[in-house]
C-alpha cells in the first residue's frame, strides 16, 4: 500500500454537480455534491480493482494516467478565480484528496 493521494474537484449547483479526479482522469455527475463524492470513492475504487488485474506494465500506466493539462490548468484557474472574487453565481465549488489504495 502507498500514501498516495488523488486530487479530485467539483463544482456544481443545487441539483447539478460533477466532479472530476485529474489524477485518473475519472469524471461523475450527481445531483449533489456529496452524491458526486461517494460516486467519485466508489469509481475511483472500481477502476483500481480493474487496474490490479492488468500485467505490471499496462498496471503501472493506468495508475499514471491523468487528465490533459489544459483540464488541471483549467480546473486550478478556475478555482482560484472563483476564491478570489468570491461572487455569488448561484454555483459552488470544491477541492479534495482522496487516499489511493493502490
Amino acid at each position: 500500500m502507498t500514501d498516495r493521494r488523488l486530487l479530485c474537484f467539483a463544482k456544481g449547483r443545487p441539483g447539478r454537480w460533477e466532479a472530476i479526479c485529474v489524477d485518473l482522469d475519472i469524471a461523475v455527475q450527481g445531483e449533489t455534491q456529496q452524491e458526486v463524492l461517494t460516486l467519485m470513492q466508489t469509481s475511483i475504487a472500481s477502476y483500481l480493482e480493474a487496474v490490479n488485474a492488468e500485467e505490471p506494465a499496462v498496471r503501472a500506466r493506468l495508475l499514471r494516467r491523468r487528465a490533459p493539462w489544459h483540464v488541471r490548468a483549467g480546473l486550478v484557474i478556475g478555482f482560484l478565480w472563483h476564491a478570489l472574487t468570491r461572487r455569488d453565481r448561484g454555483d459552488y465549488r470544491a477541492s479534495y484528496e482522496l487516499p489511493c489504495p493502490a
